[in-house]
This record gives C-alpha cells, structure tokens and sequence, in this order.
C-alpha cells in the first residue's frame, strides 16, 4: 500500500505561489555578457584607433609604373632618407612631422580633432572598464549602461568623420608627393592605407561596443523589475 503525503501540507503551499527564481537568473547572465561584451569591443576599438593614430600611413599614393609608395598619416608622414659615405648609399625610412610649410585646410583640422576626441574618450571608457572589472560601481548607483552607449555612438560618428581627411589637401593637393623623387609620377589619388583600415575597423568596434552596452541596460532593467516583483507579497491579507 503506497503512503501519500500529508494533504494539509500540499495544500498550504499552493504550486502556482512558487516563483522560479531561473529565469531571474537567466536575465542576470544575458545584461552580465553583455556589459562584458561592451568591455571587450570597447578595448579593442581603442587599440585599432591608438595604432591608426600612430601610424604614418592613413594613406598612400602608388607611383604609376608601381615601383614606389608614399604614405601620410593624420599627424605624421613617412619619409625616406639617404645616407652615404661617398662610395655606398643607404636608404631609411621613418615617421617624421608636417613642417610649417604644409597647409592644413578644414578638413584636416577637423579630421586630428575628431581623432584626438576619439582617443580621449577612448582611454576614459578604457579607464572605466578597468575600474569596472578590478573593483566595480556601488549596487545601488551601477554602470550607467545607457550614458556609456550613447557616447560609444559618438566615438563611433567621430571615428568615421576621421576619414574626411581624404578631402583634405592631404589627398588632394599634397605638396610632399614625391619630394624626394622628382623622377618618379604618381597617380593623382590617393587610397586608404593601414591606419585607414584600423579607423574603419574601430568605427564597426565602436557600434557593437554600443549595441552591447544598450542590450545590457535593458537586460539590466528586467532584472530590477523582477527583483521588485519578488518583494511584493504572494497573497494579499484580505484572502486570508
């Protein structure tokens, strides 16, 4: 003969009054990787905009019969530069700065500013990250997961206007072209290098870094709500 349980006992604990608690789980983990996925493409779009900075070759203008490219970059060029004792002769590149003598229009100007917002707003959400993961926000204030995402979107706008330097007299009108070779024709335009790439790269960064942190703070924003359904009592005092 099988024993049942005690009625009473099933009857005061009604199956519908038990709340899941997995689903709040759940969400808690979606918002967690998500800010953590705002944390990694973040980093990896200031490193790409770090680099293109760096560089000296945003873009290049190739020879026409292809034997020789030149590279500019936002704030420094490549140069080559000729050694000799009198019987040998060495060649040496290296990254140097526009002298007095380069007109930097509008558009270029424009172009190292919106570079220059990128990379400082870039170390601040670098800094905020790191503070983020090492010691964290207070519970009661949080990571403003919307305030972050709406600035990844501008450092995203600024990182591609930084390509308007290829209206610039950079491109248009550079009057180091081929300087140091008189002999050698280019093409009139110019073309996107690596440092170009990286800003295009780190603009496509910049976005998802946004997209994720937007998606975390309304992951985040379930969770409140249902961490506030928990407190509210399962049965009211006049069904009692």
């Amino acid at each position: 003969m099988v024993k049942l349980g005690n009625c009473d006992e099933a009857e005061r604990t009604p199956p519908e009054l038990v709340r899941p608690s997995l689903g709040l789980v759940s969400t808690a983990s979606v918002w967690e990787t998500f800010s953590f996925g705002a944390d990694v493409f973040g980093a990896t779009a200031f490193l790409l905009t770090l680099i293109g900075s760096m560089r000296c070759d945003f873009l290049k203008f190739t020879a026409i019969n292809q034997s020789f490219t030149d590279h500019f970059g936002v704030w420094r060029y490549a140069q080559w530069i000729r050694a000799t004792n009198g019987e040998q002769v060495w060649w040496y590149a290296g990254c140097f700065g526009y002298s007095d003598n380069v007109v930097i229009d509008s558009k270029w100007k424009a172009a190292r500013a919106f570079d220059a917002i990128v990379l400082i707003g870039g170390f601040l959400f670098f800094m905020m990250s790191a503070f983020s993961a090492c010691i964290g926000f207070n519970e009661k204030v949080g990571r403003p997961h919307v305030f972050v995402g709406v600035c990844l979107l501008l450092l995203s706008l600024f990182s591609g206007l930084t390509l308007l330097i290829l209206d610039s007299n950079l491109c248009k009108s550079n009057v180091l072209l081929g300087q140091l070779m008189n002999d050698i024709l280019f093409n009139d335009q110019c073309e996107l290098s690596t440092g170009a790439n990286c800003f295009i790269s780190a603009t496509v960064f910049w976005f998802a870094a946004a997209l994720c942190s937007l998606k975390a703070s309304r992951s985040k924003s379930e969770v409140v709500e249902k961490e506030e359904g928990l407190d509210e009592p399962l049965i009211n005092e006049d069904q009692i």
